[in-house]
């Protein structure tokens, strides 16, 4: 298996296992977005999403990620169509009505000229009134510095119930966290991912927003009935 693919495998393999409570969210969405809404999720992953949205909507939904391998285990689906792309050069056209952003994924986006280039661009795909919905975490700049541990040890059933281990370690910069990743069996690397999250305090999604051409309508704490309250979701209404 090629280490794109055992990133996106052992991606799915993470969330089941780490992201109980992250995984509330999609009745969040579901609450938030009426069917009648075309719809673009922007970093969707392997679908967890942008699927449900899809199959109870009366549109299309477009399920935009960097990753080829994991749009490749998004579920089929008529009402989902899956776009290999970057958020700061959408290949998109036409005007949505909704643009979702979750799992703070704005917060991929090292540099304030990303993050607005993202936000500009997902203004041009939407109609005027349109609303973008953007899901950031405030516990990025809690985390304490740390070398390896392990995090994480699991069977995983898509590698005949092989036990996986997953180590961490962080490293805490001026603006960002940096996450390092590997993951074993036995005494073989499957996998390392490098990840790098930006501060909510640095985002200014405020001013970034405005500047975007959107309106802050409102800023939900977690997804109700106090889940999650570390997540906050900026909720943005397109000018004009």
């Amino acid at each position: 298996m090629k280490p794109g693919e055992w990133e996106a495998l052992l991606y799915d393999w993470h969330n089941d296992h780490r992201l109980n409570r992250q995984k509330r969210d999609v009745s969040y969405w579901l609450d938030l977005i009426s069917p009648n809404e075309r719809v673009v999720v922007l970093g969707a992953g392997t679908g967890r999403v942008a699927e449900p949205l899809a199959n109870r909507s009366r549109h299309q939904v477009t399920a935009v990620d960097l990753s080829e391998e994991r749009l490749a285990r998004m579920p089929q689906s008529p009402g989902l169509f899956p776009v290999c792309g970057d958020m700061r050069r959408l290949p998109l056209r036409g005007h949505h009505d909704a643009a979702v952003m979750p799992y703070s994924t704005l917060q991929l986006l090292l540099s304030a000229e990303d993050r607005q280039r993202a936000l500009e661009e997902t203004a041009r795909v939407l109609a005027p009134g349109g609303h973008v919905y953007i899901d950031v975490s405030q516990n990025f700049e809690t985390r304490a510095e740390h070398d390896w541990h392990l995090c994480l040890a699991e069977l995983c059933a898509e590698t005949g119930d092989v036990r996986v281990e997953e180590w961490e370690r962080n490293c805490l910069m001026f603006d960002h966290v940096v996450i390092d990743k590997v993951f074993r069996s036995g005494s073989e690397i499957l996998t390392q991912v490098s990840e790098r999250w930006v501060y909510h305090r640095v985002l200014d999604l405020e001013g970034t927003l405005d500047r975007a051409g959107f309106d802050l309508a409102r800023v939900d704490r977690g997804y109700g009935d106090e889940l999650s309250p570390h997540r906050l979701i900026y909720h943005g209404r397109r000018r004009g």
